[in-house]
């Protein structure tokens, strides 16, 4: 049985895959399945999820068309919100690529 372990190990090791690797995938898939799936947000979790202030990002972010794609709101005036996942991959590019 120890043999078998042995050459299983091996083989892994040989093609890449190390204890670490295979403990980080895992880490990141429970950490996945644990998240609650949320569909939209508003400004209120965007600032959270980001620590920057109401003004930054109505003058910085929200304001980027590639953002106001995702926005959506019932009426003139009404809460806006966004279709998290999309807007989330936009507001890390805007802020990898574009900021300094």
């Amino acid at each position: 049985m120890s043999t078998e372990s042995t050459v299983i190990q091996t083989l892994f090791e040989m093609s890449g895959i190390t204890a670490e690797k295979l403990n980080q995938q895992l880490g990141e898939m429970v950490d996945k399945a644990a998240q609650p799936i949320i569909l939209f947000w508003d400004i209120n979790d965007i600032i959270r999820a980001t620590t920057f202030n109401r003004k930054t990002l109505e003058d910085h972010i929200l304001n980027d068309p590639r953002i106001r794609r995702y926005e959506r709101r019932r009426e003139k005036g009404g809460k806006r919100i966004w279709l998290r996942q999309p807007t989330a991959k936009v507001l890390e590019e805007i802020i990898m690529t574009e900021w300094m």
